[in-house]
């Protein structure tokens, strides 16, 4: 453990917060105006005039009802709403068409849920996400939690395939899976039985599995736009920096046992397991760091009884903290990006002890045991290989357990972070 002037880490604890409202609003401002990837692209007009340009590849999550477009790299760009395009697509990446269709909204909360098994349909015009083009097409509307998937053929318009949960009783709910008949009614080339059918799952996974299949079974061209979509990705990060750390504790039934144990930079290590969201260009990311902490403090109180009075407390600390959060990135080009994150995190100590001992040789230990934490982060990104972080902890008890003895342990953390793959 590495010591430092008590005015120096004083500074640093009375700024931490300061510091962190700085990061965040910085990297808010940065990602107001991070960078934006415009991609070769169409429309097509209602007027059926298709103009080619640069669209903006969003990467949805939901489906758009408008979009951003430019006739070429130095153009102002326009936004095109659901009005005024028939159809928008990023070449060789996404496609999206508009449709007037019946649709069915019925909520999957079982408080609201509806009792009835037949689909509640409305008519809307929406922006359908194109997965599989072909003889038989499937397209994907999401709204938030509702997602409900479309097709057509060469014989029919578009058309919802049929899926709803609904209640069957006050505690039970059913499914009513009409797609299935749907799909062997009119897109089955290759004559597959109900049985088969049966086992096909309302998840966009399966459904453009099944639609890849049957148009490859006609032996007419075909395009899998889910197929060119981004998928998630899997990071692993090696983490390495210092903890600002401080510890104070009170005793509410004796006001002279009370104890600060000074401040300290101790080191942290790390290693972070990330997964990059599949969608929205990569921006959202859950993340997890299994990390290795400690700290060591003493503290001296003068009896009232002579020397042998004299309280000489003192702490060893070590744990193994886990956090679980979520990450924004905001890239600011290329091979910058600017990030936020936050989560809570679980601390697995190690048989440690906090020791009121008096000169005299007496002693009472406490058991430290660590409750749970929340932090807010802030960082860099260079090159998708390295980063810098400064990370807020909330307060943690270490003393938890005690009815008697209340604690504070705060920690502010500085960390590098090298990407191994």
């Amino acid at each position: 453990m590495i010591f430092i002037s008590s005015q120096i880490i004083r500074f640093l604890k009375n700024m931490r917060n300061t510091i962190l409202i700085c990061l965040l609003t910085s990297v808010l401002s940065l990602s107001a105006t991070a960078q934006i990837t415009f991609e070769p692209g169409y429309y097509i007009t209602n007027e059926g005039q298709k103009v080619n340009g640069l669209v903006r590849n969003a990467d949805w999550s939901n489906n758009p009802t408008s979009f951003e477009f430019k006739a070429n790299a130095s153009a102002k760009s326009q936004t095109i709403d659901i009005v005024s395009a028939r159809e928008f697509g990023i070449d060789a990446s996404s496609k999206y068409v508009r449709a007037r269709v019946d649709i069915d909204r019925s909520t999957e909360d079982i408080a609201t849920m509806s009792t009835s098994r037949a689909p509640d349909f409305n008519e809307e015009t929406l922006f359908l996400e194109v997965l599989v083009e072909g003889n038989a097409t499937l397209y994907k509307y999401k709204d938030g939690q509702l997602i409900r998937y479309f097709f057509k053929t060469e014989n029919s318009d578009i058309n919802q395939l049929i899926y709803k949960k609904y209640l069957f009783s006050t505690r039970t709910t059913a499914e009513n899976k009409a797609f299935q008949q749907q799909l062997y009614d009119q897109v089955n080339c290759l004559d597959q039985s109900v049985t088969q059918i049966s086992n096909l799952s309302y998840t966009s996974r399966q459904l453009v599995a099944y639609f890849v299949t049957e148009n490859a079974c006609s032996n007419e061209a075909f395009t899998n736009y889910e197929a060119n979509r981004m998928k998630a990705d899997f990071n692993l990060h090696l983490r390495a920096g210092v903890n600002f750390s401080s510890l104070s504790v009170s005793n509410v039934i004796a006001v002279y046992r009370d104890s600060d144990f000074g401040n300290s930079i101790d080191p942290r290590f790390g290693i972070e397991a990330e997964v990059i969201l599949p969608f929205n260009k990569g921006k959202w990311s859950l993340f997890t760091e299994p990390y290795y902490e400690s700290y060591s403090g003493e503290s001296f109180r003068e009896g009232n009884s002579g020397p042998l009075s004299n309280y000489e407390n003192r702490v060893d600390y070590e744990s193994i903290g886990l956090p679980f959060g979520i990450r924004y990135y905001a890239f600011l080009n290329e091979k910058l990006a600017a990030y936020l994150n936050l989560g809570v995190q679980w601390h697995f100590d190690f048989d440690n002890e906090i020791v009121f001992a008096r000169s005299s040789g007496s002693e009472i230990p406490i058991t430290i045991k660590a409750g749970q934490t929340l932090f807010f982060g802030a960082g860099l990104s260079l090159n998708k290989r390295y980063s810098l972080e400064f990370r807020y902890n909330t307060s943690r008890d270490l003393t938890s357990t005690s009815g008697t003895v209340a604690s504070e342990f705060q920690v502010v953390s500085l960390s590098l972070g090298y990407k191994l793959f």
